[in-house]
């Protein structure tokens, strides 16, 4: 679970960890998350979000319906609320050194969460 004091960005980076073990989860075809995996790159965690182009709800109600990872799928859904970062500034673009390795950091952290509790979602 994410520290209070955790920075935006790396409770970003969380919150893409949490929807890209979504969408392994809705998509099990696809490639896991790996959980030492360091992003890079000048696009923002927005449009990486949306890259990954989920319709939550339908996605996770078809999931539950075919009886895949239904207790996975519930732990993710209830960490999400908890991994939204208050300031907007999060999800810019060019985050800078310092917010793309909070970012980075996030990110990993929250797929060891994961990979712990459900080894089979994570790399």
């Amino acid at each position: 679970m994410p520290d209070q004091n955790e920075s935006g960005h790396r409770l970003a980076g969380r919150l893409y960890a949490t929807m890209r073990v979504l969408k392994f989860l809705t998509k099990p075809s696809g490639a896991r998350p790996v959980a030492d995996e360091r992003l890079s790159g000048q696009d923002s965690p927005s449009e990486r979000i949306r890259a990954l182009e989920l319709d939550l709800f339908k996605d996770l109600v078809a999931t539950v319906q075919k009886g895949r990872h239904a207790k996975a799928a519930g732990e993710v859904f209830r960490a999400i609320p908890a991994l939204v970062p208050r300031q907007s500034v999060a999800f810019e673009k060019n985050l800078g050194v310092h917010g793309l390795a909070e970012f980075n950091a996030g990110y990993r952290a929250q797929l060891a969460e994961f990979k712990e509790t459900f080894p089979e979602l994570v790399e």
